[in-house]
This record gives C-alpha cells, sequence and structure tokens, in this order.
C-alpha cells in the first residue's frame, strides 16, 4: 500500500509540473514555427530571415507562398509576370537562396480572400510570408475569411509563419495601439491569431520601447493573459517549441503583467536562446 500511495504521490507531482508548463507556453506554437521580424532589416538580416524560412519549411523544394497585400501602394498582380518591382526583388532574395516554388497571393477584396480558389495555393504551401506595409489593411482583408484559416493551417500541419512589420503584427491575435479620445491603450485590430493572446510590435524604437511596455502593461492588467511581443529592428525571432531564438543586431522584450506590472519581464538580445519551458 505505502508503494501504491509513492506512486499517487509521483504521479501527481509530474501532472502538476505538466500542467505549469503548458500555462508558461500556451501562447507558443505546439507544431511547426512561427518567425516574427521588426522591420528595418538589413540585407543580411534579411539574407538570414530567408534561410531560416527555407531550412525550416524543408529547404529548396518547400511550397513558399508570400502574401505582400500589406503594400498600400501594390496594384493587382498579373497573372503571369512582369510582377512589380518590389515583389519581383522579394522573388529573387527567396530566389538566391535557393527557393525553387514561390507563389505569391495578393488581393484588395474581402470576397476575393474568401474564396476557395484564391486561397488554394495555401493548401499545399510549407511556408507563408507576410511582408511588411499597414497592418490595418491585412485585418481589413483577411480576418475571418477561408485565407485565415488556411494560414493558419500551415502551422497546424508543421509549417512555417513569417511575418515582417505588419505581416509580423498580423500573425498575433491583436494589436494594442493608443486611443486619443480614451486617453488609453486598446485593442485595435484583430489578427490571424496564430499566436493566442499574443500582440506584437514591430519598430519597437519608433514607439519608444518603454511607452510601448506601458502601453502593454497597462492593456495585459484589465486583459488577464496578455502576452507582448516587442521586437527593435533589424531583428527577427523564431518561436518554435517552447524555444525562442533571437537574431539580427536588435532585441525582444516580452511584457506579461502577471509577471511584472513595472516593465518588461524578458529581454533577449541577438544571438541568444530562451526556453520559456525551463
Amino acid at each position: 500500500m505505502r508503494s501504491l500511495r509513492f506512486m499517487a504521490l509521483c504521479v501527481g507531482t509530474v501532472l502538476v509540473v505538466d500542467l505549469a508548463a503548458a500555462d508558461e507556453t500556451h501562447w507558443l506554437p505546439q507544431k511547426g514555427a512561427i518567425i516574427l521580424a521588426g522591420g528595418g532589416l538589413a540585407p543580411d538580416t534579411a539574407g538570414l530571415l530567408v534561410d531560416r524560412i527555407l531550412r525550416l519549411a524543408g529547404g529548396a523544394e518547400a511550397s513558399i507562398v508570400i502574401i505582400p497585400s500589406a503594400s498600400v501602394t501594390l496594384p493587382a498582380l498579373p497573372k503571369d509576370g512582369p510582377f512589380p518591382e518590389a515583389v519581383e526583388s522579394t522573388k529573387r532574395i527567396f530566389e538566391a537562396h535557393g527557393a525553387k516554388h514561390v507563389t505569391f497571393l495578393h488581393t484588395r477584396d474581402r470576397d476575393t480572400a474568401n474564396s476557395l480558389e484564391f486561397a488554394y495555393a495555401l493548401r499545399s504551401a510549407n511556408a507563408v510570408f507576410l511582408t511588411g506595409g499597414a497592418f490595418r489593411v491585412l485585418d481589413d482583408l483577411f480576418h475571418s475569411t477561408l485565407t485565415e484559416r488556411e494560414i493558419k493551417a500551415v502551422l497546424e500541419r508543421g509549417g512555417v509563419l513569417a511575418g515582417d512589420s505588419a505581416g509580423a503584427v498580423a500573425l498575433g491575435c491583436f494589436w494594442v495601439g493608443w486611443d486619443a479620445s480614451s486617453a488609453k491603450a486598446i485593442k485595435l485590430t484583430d489578427g490571424v491569431c496564430a499566436l493566442p493572446d499574443v500582440t506584437v510590435t514591430p519598430h519597437l524604437q519608433a514607439f519608444g520601447a518603454d511607452a510601448r511596455a506601458v502601453d502593454i502593461l497597462n492593456y495585459a492588467a484589465q486583459h488577464a493573459g496578455t502576452i507582448g511581443i516587442d521586437i527593435e529592428e533589424n531583428t527577427f525571432v523564431e518561436l518554435r517549441g517552447s524555444v525562442a531564438e533571437v537574431v539580427g543586431a536588435g532585441n525582444v522584450q516580452l511584457v506579461d503583467a502577471t509577471k511584472n506590472t513595472a516593465e518588461p519581464y524578458l529581454r533577449i538580445k541577438g544571438g541568444q536562446r530562451h526556453d520559456f519551458a525551463k
């Protein structure tokens, strides 16, 4: 009987530890990988980002879908090139790093974004990359559409979701910004919500690191569970399993009011990794 009690106690202890670890990492991708870039990428950092996407997606033969719709000046894309220079330059970067199968999806119409014909390429994608621009555009176009569901399905299959600047914001669950009329930080847009409870801020220097952290902390104090990921320019963070790895010249800071109500509870420098399960 003593041994049975001991086993029960041991099992109970293991369960407690596992549940605590799961709670700590619930917002991280359970499958696949997510890469968030802070904008302002120098050519060498952009090259490292593309290399990382391709490596995680399976190499040169991976199917890469790029969504450049956050660019408000981008016109409709022709079915058979030539594409606008902004698109061609992005394609050249991926191809220069070995990518053989690159597809672009772009629309200005929600009905199109909600159609199977438009979203179909995502069903065979190994990676999706959302480029920078205006984050509100991505919310208006893709939130609660078939395209959004297929983007999330790529991650569920173990694929890669990557976003730079506005694209990184869109991969979070929502964007928190300052509302002058109410004089407080509020949710301004919805995201793909590939990272539950997470709000992403790129271009951290432009917002002021301390001011941005205060905004998120104030919002999180009223909305339990909110996680802020703030990324400096020329920097990206890979989230895979319970591990975050930062690449580039800057830092990434994490905000969680349940851990620290005064400042970001964690800062990860370029070249460093952090395991949230430990």
